[in-house]
């Protein structure tokens, strides 16, 4: 069984495109699925290593954290929400300055909203409290940047530039909007990527501008956790991944990495469903995601992997959040192995405080 937001992953979100690359879509009703997005993040990224913080004794730093349990606790008893008391763990022991700590934080939470209805309009009132950024770039991953959320594993990614383009930041900024009286989060983000020139892809290496706004999800616990992944397709704009979510401890949690291991992609989506999807095939996996289209390799569909991660501890705390795009350039789409070494990634991590709407 799928969560909800699994069921509601065909449809798309928002887009808008500047450039051929993304070129031809229409605009689309937004979806809910995007509810669970972690796309507010920091204003200063870094290149940080997401490794995995042993929390077996951390609720002990948790009631002696007073300014993140009484926040926590203000919030709750406020709103009448439920405390998510391993999210609070959690951060109860994040350095809010440091873009490492954080995500290394973020590799362990786990989402706890759902999506409303898609026909559902939050409104911006005096309730709201809203984080907003300005323009930060992704920073460019090396040796153990990604964690599996299943099996918190760190993985390698591949130093080469044939996917991002060598020496221009790829850029992000986002508005993420938490109405705690009303159970409301939703967001708005812009992206701007620049990706390598192939063969049959003129407006490669030229930056595109995309943007969209989410639909709303809904939560009862505080601290809010949210995330989502996507893909960037060239063809159908922002759609589902085509790899499943992974079923941790009971709940189904978003991959935040392509890979399943240092040679292997996530599972299928649609994996023992019948009839078979063409997502089953981890060479029609690595496709959709391969930007190499020279040559033979003409079916090589150039989608970019996204992943986000956001959450807000309590009103008026600090939040925090991640960010990744990911794609992958090899020769032969059946090499799975091939492709998976291949895979590039950029991320950043970091917090913001939020401010109370103002009309």
């Amino acid at each position: 069984m799928k969560r909800i937001s699994l069921i509601i992953q065909s449809i798309f979100i928002i887009f808008f495109f500047n450039s051929y690359v993304f070129a031809g879509v229409s605009t689309p009703t937004p979806s809910t699925a995007i509810n669970k997005i972690a796309s507010s993040m920091s204003h200063s990224a870094t290149n940080n290593a997401q490794t995995i913080a042993n929390v077996s004794s951390a609720t002990s730093s948790l009631l002696n954290s007073s300014k993140i349990s009484a926040g926590i606790k203000a919030t709750a008893a406020k709103f009448g929400l439920s405390i998510d008391t391993e999210a609070a763990t959690i951060l109860a022991s994040v350095d809010t300055s440091s873009s490492a700590s954080i995500s290394q934080a973020m590799s362990q939470l786990k989402s706890n909203i759902r999506g409303r209805d898609s026909d559902y309009v939050p409104t911006l009132d005096q309730d709201t409290i809203v984080y907003e950024t300005e323009w930060f770039a992704l920073q460019k991953v090396g040796t153990k940047a990604g964690a599996n959320p299943s099996n918190m594993t760190s993985f390698d990614y591949a130093t080469t530039h044939d996917v991002f383009t060598e020496g221009v930041d790829q850029m992000a900024k986002g508005k993420i909007m938490v109405n705690f009286k009303k159970r409301d989060v939703w967001a708005e983000m812009e992206l701007k990527l620049t990706l390598v020139e192939e063969t049959n892809n003129a407006a490669a290496n030229t930056q595109q501008l995309i943007s969209y706004t989410s639909g709303t999800a809904t939560f009862d616990e505080v601290p809010v956790v949210a995330d989502e992944a996507r893909r960037i397709s060239q063809t159908w704009g922002v759609t589902g991944t085509g790899f499943d979510s992974e079923l941790v401890d009971g709940e189904w949690q978003e991959h935040n990495t392509m890979k399943a291991s240092a040679t292997t992609l996530q599972a299928s989506c649609c994996s023992g469903e019948t009839p078979a999807s063409w997502w089953d095939s981890a060479e029609n996996r690595a496709s959709e995601y391969n930007h190499d289209n020279d040559g033979g390799n003409q079916d090589a569909w150039e989608s970019v992997y996204m992943y986000g991660k956001f959450t807000s501890e309590s009103e008026g705390g600090i939040a925090a959040g991640q960010i990744a795009i990911e794609a992958g350039h090899h020769d032969d789409n059946s090499d799975e192995a091939g492709f998976v070494a291949s895979i590039e990634r950029h991320e950043a991590s970091g917090s913001i405080t939020g401010k109370a709407y103002e009309k």
